[in-house]
């Protein structure tokens, strides 16, 4: 195998070598008709929501051409400006845009996006460009990666079971497609290398990956009592903890039947499942792995909203994580992430990212897409003022204009049109392979 991510700008020349014999390299996906094709049916899960209809994709994908001349002209990508023209396009409408640019004009946005240095704004535009699916196959390997690296000080198997949770059975088989496309190497190889093989976090893991959930709504009281039964035999019951049969019950069993499981162990053993986990599991790295799977059981959108706190209180801010579960959740739960955050902690997401976040063009996508439309430049800014720190702006003599009038003025209005994937298909109907 070669390197697990040698698109890192901060992993080293060094570093890099020293991983090759143990890791893939990093690609993107191939732009054939045929890898296209095979993920068409994706995009009929994502939703639409019926809004205004004026969603013209060659006419955007022809403006998106210019801006990427201009780019090529001024000898840098302006990620500033792009993230500011993606900002006012709903999920399936950017994939469309950066699909036609590349069969259109032969402009690879999201290859061009990479091989820029490591940076948030790198990170936020680039999780426009791509499936939500693709940014969660991504995080998990730079996490991977940045951990066989010891480029991180803190245990990551939180963060990998967080990103894992979001999915269900089929975006899990979709998760290792992604994964094994981009890197080269099977998902569960690489948690191996990085977790260990018998380590009960790689198999927790794996077992999550497997995509064998039962998915069916409601729950059984019967079956319920059993397998809490089975859960106190495994661990308070008797010397020692049976981590297969947690792993089992816990990646297997349906949501709605685990709720029903954690309360009737509660009722019956005496306190509640996290602090017969608490008491005993080995290593606090497993503790909070299974907690975790607890608390997403009881509500997702507590889960998240917590999640989301503590990444923006970090210092510096944990901007993957934010970035991830704010435009990774955009189009399936994020209504009621930030419902139950402005329940726990009596202030709205949107009024917590305008205080914490000092990347203002990523504080504007944010509130954007949170707030479904508010565009914070009306009311504080008669220009965007960007944060250039990550040095990806262009030359002084180079900008180009980036006013929310002048967004307004191009037509890039938020809205989700029904449209859009028909059009998405017939795109490709048309497209010649190159």
């Amino acid at each position: 195998m070669a390197g697990l991510l040698r698109k890192l700008s901060h992993v080293s020349s060094t570093d890099i070598k020293k991983a090759t014999s143990t890791l893939v390299r990093s690609k993107t996906y191939d732009s054939n008709l045929t890898k296209l094709e095979k993920r068409l049916p994706r995009q009929s899960t994502v939703p639409s929501f019926g809004h205004t209809t004026d969603f013209d994709y060659k006419r955007d994908t022809k403006h998106l051409c210019k801006i990427m001349k201009h780019c090529i002209t001024a000898h840098t990508l302006d990620l500033d400006y792009i993230l500011h023209f993606l900002s006012s396009y709903t999920c399936e409408q950017r994939i469309i845009l950066v699909h036609d640019l590349e069969f259109e004009y032969e402009y690879k946005l999201v290859d061009m996006v990479l091989e820029r240095p490591e940076s948030p704004m790198r990170s936020c535009t680039l999780a426009m460009l791509i499936e939500p699916i693709e940014l969660y196959a991504r995080d998990f390997h730079d996490l991977l990666t940045l951990k066989l690296m010891d480029k991180i000080n803190y245990d990551i198997s939180r963060k990998l079971v967080e990103i894992l949770l979001a999915l269900n059975n089929e975006d899990a088989q979709k998760m290792k497609e992604t994964y094994e496309t981009l890197f080269e190497n099977p998902i569960e190889k690489d948690i191996e290398l990085v977790e260990g093989s018998d380590s009960i976090t790689s198999q927790l893991l794996i077992n999550l990956l497997l995509g064998k959930r039962y998915e069916e709504p409601g729950h059984s009281v019967t079956v319920a009592k059993m397998i809490a039964k089975k859960l106190y035999e495994a661990g308070e019951g008797t010397p020692g903890i049976d981590y297969d049969t947690f792993i089992k019950i816990f990646t297997h069993d349906a949501f709605s039947q685990l709720a029903a499981i954690f309360d009737i162990y509660e009722d019956k053993y005496g306190g509640p499942i996290q602090e017969a986990i608490e008491r005993e599991f080995q290593g606090q790295n497993h503790i909070e792995c299974f907690q975790d799977i607890v608390e997403y059981t009881r509500s997702p959108g507590v889960y998240y909203s917590k999640a989301l706190r503590q990444a923006l209180e970090k210092v510096p801010i944990d901007y993957p994580t934010v970035i991830r579960t704010i435009i990774g959740h955009e189009e399936k739960d994020l209504g009621e992430i930030c419902l139950e955050y402005s329940k726990i902690y009596d202030e709205t997401l949107d009024e917590t990212i305008k205080t914490h976040v000092d990347i203002m063009e990523i504080k504007r996508l944010l509130i954007l897409i949170i707030t479904h439309g508010y565009d914070i430049t009306d009311e504080d800014y008669d220009q965007v003022r960007f944060d250039h720190s990550n040095n990806s702006s262009p030359t002084d003599s180079g900008a180009i204009p980036t006013t929310s009038a002048a967004a307004t003025s191009l037509g890039m209005r938020r809205n989700r049109s029904q449209e859009a994937f028909d059009k998405f298909v017939n795109v490709f109907k048309t497209m010649r392979p190159h």
